[in-house]
Order: structure tokens, then C-alpha cells, then sequence
């Protein structure tokens, strides 16, 4: 009971931090511990993933003769957000039934952004964001609720925060448009679901909750009658289009203390896929 209390303080906190937008999908695991009390281990992780999201804030428009300046609020649609995330991972034991995890390493990032009119109809259409390996940190914790058999029931949460490297973009129709964006992401994963265990291998998956929270900015100058006329800066708050969704997985013991593990995950916007290796001591 102690270790469910744990991991479900942890859950609301995060979830209560985050919700103001209630959102790279990074693996997540087998939704139970899998350390004993005492024991570390190190892995790594690869993961690709597409996500669609939206962007909402103000857009200045600032003209250098006559000087004008504008200020405007408007939609982005981040379409297609391909993320290649290369992670390394720590954990420690802090009891039987419950550890804890760091992880850190490079990601990066690809799509398509489109400017969304108020009446719904696509405004400006942006392309080639291409934005190459970035930082990115996370920490979780996972625990087993009961377990019964070769079966048991627990959860994790975690979150990931990744941030490609900024990118040139084009505006595909206007040709005088140069300018650049840059996309920061908070994840935050929680999922329950079983885990079971066979002699070589164990099979995983249930439900999750996904939240992304984030900036994305954007800058350009569009040459009107002289040389850098008008200046384009918008800063967006980040939001995602689906938070609930499923995920399934399986760990292969390569040795004593080794194993390799693939993973999928989806919502209705989003969708990953995952491969990881770790070693216990």
C-alpha cells in the first residue's frame, strides 16, 4: 500500500504541474519495478515518434519604413513532429517494489507548421524545420501494485523534456521569407497495466495518459520594398490534440543480468515506436 501511495503522489503532482495545457514519445517500460532493493543498472534507448500538435500566442509584425508595428494572436498546427530520441538510462532499487530513473541524452526533430486562420482555413505554410540533435533530460519512477504468479500489476510515470536545435524555415509561398523555429517539449507519461513473466522473456502494455506542454518560436524577416522591410516574431505555447492512449511491449533476457527490450505506443495523434537495452549490478 505504501508503494501505490508513492507513485500516485508523485502522479497527481506532476499531472497537477502540467495541466495547464492538458502533452520524441519516449519508452517507457514494463509498468511495474524492475529493481530490487539495492540494485542499480544502466541502459540505452532509441525511440522515433510523430506527433501532431498545436501552438497558440502572439504574433508581432514590425515594419521598418513606414514603421508600424502589429501585434495579432494566431494558431499553429505542428504537423507531423518526427523525433529521433537517443537516451541513456540510470535506475536504483529504493525498495522491493519500487525504483527510480534517470535518463539523458539527444534528440531531434522534423515537420511541417501551418499558420491556422480563425475561420479554420490554413494561412502561411512553413517548411524544411529540420532542427538536429538537442539535449534532452528526464526522470521517472515505477512501482508493482500486487502481483500474483507470473502476473503483476503496477505503473510508472515519467517525464522527458527535448529541445531539437534550432532550425531554418521557408514560407512555401512567399519566396523573399527567411527565417528560423525552435520547438521545446515537457512530456509527461503515466500508465498502469500488467506485466507478465515467461521463462525467457516478459510481455507488458496497458493504458496511459500523455501530456505535452511546450514553446515553439519562430522568426523571419520578409523583404517588402528594402532590405529586411518587415520582421516576424511569434512565441507559442505548446499543446497537444490527444492524451490518452495504449501501449504494449516485451523484454528479452539476454543473460543474468541483460536484457533488450521493444516497445509501441499510440494515441490518436501520435504514435512511437522503441528499443532499448539495459544491464543490472
Amino acid at each position: 500500500m505504501k508503494k501505490t501511495t508513492v507513485l500516485l503522489v508523485l502522479a497527481f503532482m506532476v499531472v497537477g504541474v502540467f495541466n495547464p495545457i492538458v502533452k520524441a514519445m519516449p519508452l517507457m517500460g514494463p509498468p511495474r519495478a524492475t529493481l530490487m532493493e539495492g540494485q542499480s543498472s544502466f541502459g540505452l534507448e532509441f525511440t522515433h515518434s510523430e506527433m501532431n500538435l498545436e501552438a497558440f500566442g502572439p504574433v508581432i509584425e514590425t515594419q521598418a519604413s513606414p514603421y508600424s508595428k502589429t501585434t495579432s494572436y494566431t494558431k499553429y498546427k505542428i504537423k507531423d513532429l518526427q523525433t529521433n530520441m537517443v537516451m541513456g538510462r540510470i535506475g536504483a532499487g529504493m525498495w522491493d517494489g519500487w525504483d527510480v530513473f534517470l535518463r539523458f541524452g539527444m534528440t531531434g526533430g522534423k515537420d511541417e507548421i501551418s499558420e491556422i486562420q480563425a475561420d479554420g482555413s490554413l494561412g502561411r505554410q512553413f517548411s524544411d524545420f529540420d532542427g538536429s540533435l538537442g539535449f534532452s533530460w528526464g526522470f521517472g519512477t515505477r512501482a508493482t501494485f500486487y502481483q500474483e504468479g507470473d502476473t503483476s500489476w503496477g505503473g510508472l510515470i515519467q517525464l522527458t523534456w527535448s529541445n531539437p536545435d534550432e532550425s531554418s524555415i521557408i514560407d512555401d509561398s512567399d519566396s523573399s521569407f527567411t527565417g528560423d523555429a525552435e520547438i521545446n517539449i515537457w512530456e509527461v507519461q503515466v500508465a498502469v497495466g500488467p506485466t507478465v513473466e515467461l521463462e525467457n522473456c516478459r510481455f507488458y502494455g496497458g493504458p496511459f495518459l500523455h501530456f505535452v506542454n511546450g514553446d515553439f518560436d519562430l522568426s523571419g524577416i520578409t523583404t517588402v520594398y528594402n532590405p529586411n522591410d518587415l520582421t516576424v516574431e511569434a512565441s507559442h505555447d505548446i499543446r497537444e490534440e490527444s492524451q490518452f492512449g495504449g501501449y504494449a511491449g516485451a523484454q528479452w533476457y539476454l543473460g543474468e543480468n541483460s536484457s533488450l527490450c521493444t516497445e509501441i505506443q499510440f494515441t490518436e495523434d501520435v504514435w512511437g515506436v522503441g528499443l532499448s537495452t539495459i544491464w543490472k549490478f
